[in-house]
């Protein structure tokens, strides 16, 4: 079998949601076969078996613990038949540890451990797809330790030319250095391209003025500002790389530097000596 990528080693359960989410208690799947699919869920997702018939669910069930607390409840019905086609899953964070454990056992009991979503995931998160018995889609997922850390491109100061090209309101995407160039009133703000949620790469969407993370929808305003709307997941400014300006007015990038920050004030953006810019316009 191919060798999917793994996280490091760490006992850490990371943090998914939006801070101040709340856990919740239990989850209930419809089962068409109790024996069955207590088996697959003890064995296979390796959760804590606490017995049978232990709730006021009147029909035959199963409760098993996850490794969060939270509960399974497993109520059979003989004649229970998952919709088909459908995309709806449940998501379960495990520590990296954990995950690495499930890989390998999942592995060895014949299961390809596959991402239906790999190519679109940020690169320090890690996620499997695996089916129980009456076809219930389970989504095993972790973070590296380091998942929110700063990424580094190693390739130094980047030339982005003359600040006289940049108009007020422009954004430039630097593929070289992962980061985009603005130009507010305020000057120029080199902003990281890496997502400050989960380090997904985030992309410039010039018809709503923002920045947005695909992986997970967090955006930004054009400071690098998390938009104030409940639920997005943007809960720390994008970071910046410091500019600074060559004799010849050409703007400087040092993606070899970056700085982390809680809001956004005009001292961060950078100007030019003053006639090293033609007259600017404005969007």
């Amino acid at each position: 079998m191919e060798t999917a990528r793994l996280p490091n080693e760490s006992d850490r359960l990371p943090i998914y949601a939006a801070e101040g989410a709340t856990r919740f208690s239990h989850i209930v799947f419809g089962v068409s076969d109790l024996d069955r699919s207590e088996a697959w869920y003890r064995d296979v997702l390796a959760t804590d078996l606490l017995g049978r018939d232990l709730t006021a669910e009147p029909a035959p069930h199963t409760v098993l613990r996850m490794n969060t607390g939270q509960l399974i409840i497993l109520v059979e019905n003989p004649t229970f038949q998952r919709p088909p086609h459908t995309n709806i899953h449940q998501g379960f964070m495990l520590t990296p540890s954990q995950y690495r454990r499930a890989y390998e056992r999942l592995r060895s009991l014949g299961y390809e451990a596959g991402d239906t979503h790999e190519g679109s995931r940020p690169f320090d998160e890690y996620s499997i797809d695996v089916l129980d018995p009456d076809g219930h889609r389970l989504q095993l997922q972790t973070l590296d330790p380091d998942a929110d850390q700063v990424v580094s491109q190693g390739v130094g100061v980047v030339d982005c030319g003359p600040a006289a090209r940049y108009h007020v309101g422009q954004v430039v995407l630097f593929d070289q250095g992962k980061f985009f160039l603005v130009r507010l009133g305020d000057g120029f703000l080199a902003l990281s391209r890496w997502c400050t949620h989960m380090n997904g790469q985030v992309v410039y969407q010039k018809e709503h003025w923002h920045f947005a993370c695909p992986n997970h929808d967090a955006t930004f305003d054009r400071c690098g500002l998390p938009e104030p709307y409940p639920g997005n997941h943007a809960g720390v400014p994008l970071r910046l790389h410091p500019v600074s300006f060559d004799p010849a007015g050409h703007v400087l990038v040092d993606t070899n530097r970056t700085v982390n920050r809680s809001s956004y004030e005009p001292a961060q953006a950078a100007q030019p000596r003053s006639g090293a810019l033609s007259a600017p316009g404005s969007l």
